[in-house]
């Protein structure tokens, strides 16, 4: 097992690049944990960085595609357009490195066409297709210590699920260009602890590796997107369940407040009829739902005791 880029870690990338310490300024060094001996420095130099492609078995081969978004850019005349990372929910809106005043094909760009073509792999109807495209992996700039370059944080690994042709505003020119935006799927980590590991592009690097072979150093939600294809994303998109529950003392108003003096008539409105409480609790529900714009239809109020915790039922109408 080599290096490992964890997802939501910082690493610290320098201008110098040098591989040799693994902490830098109290950060992982970025080219520390990709330093692969004979191989050339993974870059984040640009947005859109394709590492070249070596020819296994007579066929070209990307080991990577490495992605990186500068937020504090986005905004501004030279990038007016703005990534989404929704991490939690396994979704990245991208956009690719065409700009206004290029006389180029929009495709044809260096980081466009790299993309366009991990695309094509991504969407190959066979395994033994699969198993030879190109991964993305996906970091954004942040700022430290009042810095705003030269840190990154790792945002995971990632297939294009959707490449579209867009037409955008250019800023300051006060006029439009052809684009191409990119939905990416994000890969669940789970099973690896949220990590990638660096042996597995190392492996893809290598001419004498197969592709079954380096397959086998990947996180196991790739494979079995590998295996199955984009029919796979529901069960290996990146989740994150977060816990929603706010504790008691939270929720209570402030001491001799109005919201105070109104909660504890409740209480005592209700001492010793607490499943006659259910119904208001239930008419309530309904009307905070309704309020926010849901469809929803009162059910019935459960039996004094063995309904499992649950005081009401009703139902919400999705879609």
């Amino acid at each position: 097992m080599g290096e490992m880029l964890r997802v939501g870690q910082v690493l610290r990338y320098t201008s110098a690049k040098d591989p040799t310490e693994a902490v830098l300024n109290g950060y992982t060094n970025f080219h520390y944990v990709t330093d692969a001996p004979g191989h050339k420095k993974a870059l984040l130099e640009s947005g859109i960085n394709g590492m070249a492609k070596v020819s296994v078995s007579g066929r070209p081969r990307r080991p990577v595609i490495l992605i990186r978004s500068s937020p504090w850019k986005a905004g501004s005349e030279q990038t007016p357009w703005h990534d989404v990372f929704d991490m939690d929910n396994g979704h990245v809106r991208y956009f690719g490195d065409h700009k206004a005043g290029l006389t180029k094909p929009p495709g044809t760009t260096t980081g466009n066409a790299a993309l366009l073509d991990a695309f094509t792999e991504h969407q190959a109807p066979t395994p033994e297709e699969r198993a030879g495209a190109a991964p993305l992996l996906l970091f954004r700039a942040v700022s430290r210590n009042g810095k705003v370059k030269g840190f990154v944080e790792f945002c995971g690994l990632g297939v294009v699920e959707r490449a579209e042709r867009i037409v955008q505003w250019a800023g300051h020119e006060h006029t439009t260009f052809t684009n191409y935006v990119y939905d990416i799927a994000l890969i669940d980590l789970a099973d690896e602890n949220d990590q990638v590991d660096w042996d597995w592009i190392t492996a893809r690097r290598s001419p004498g590796v197969s592709d079954q072979e380096a397959l086998a150093k990947a996180p196991r939600a790739w494979r079995e997107w590998v295996k199955r294809g984009h029919s796979a994303l529901p069960r290996v998109r990146r989740r994150v369940a977060r816990a929603r529950v706010v504790k008691v003392r939270d929720q209570r108003p402030a001491p001799d407040s109005q919201r105070d003096d109104d909660l504890r008539f409740i209480y005592d409105q209700f001492e010793g009829r607490k499943h006659e409480f259910e119904a208001v609790a239930s008419a309530v529900a309904a009307r905070v739902l309704r309020g926010s714009g849901h469809s929803y239809r009162e059910g019935w109020i459960t039996r004094r005791s063995g309904d499992g915790g649950a005081d009401f039922v009703g139902r919400i109408d999705l879609g």
